[in-house]
């Protein structure tokens, strides 16, 4: 299956601009876990503890995971180099 450029990158840029937009107060509710967005970067699909649960309840959803951006939302504490949770 050949990628239609054209529409991926239009999908690319509609998803930056609604992420931009998304309001942070309603992404502070998933600080400290990790989100999958919709394709189109407007909502949030999905989050969990941990990336690996993702795929099985956008599965669930009916979204294929390939098509959606997964992020991690550090928690409110969180510090820069804290990637794993260790601290410094």
């Amino acid at each position: 299956m050949s990628l239609d450029i054209p529409a991926y990158l239009e999908t690319r840029r509609k998803f930056l601009a609604n992420r931009a937009a998304f309001p942070v107060e309603e992404l502070e509710k998933y600080a400290g876990q990790w989100v999958a967005w919709s394709p189109d970067g407007s909502r949030i699909a999905a989050s969990a503890a941990s990336p690996e649960l993702l795929d099985g309840l956008l599965f669930a959803n009916g979204l294929d995971p390939a098509l959606c951006v997964v992020e991690g939302i550090p928690a409110a504490d969180a510090t820069i180099g804290e990637a794993d949770g260790s601290g410094a």
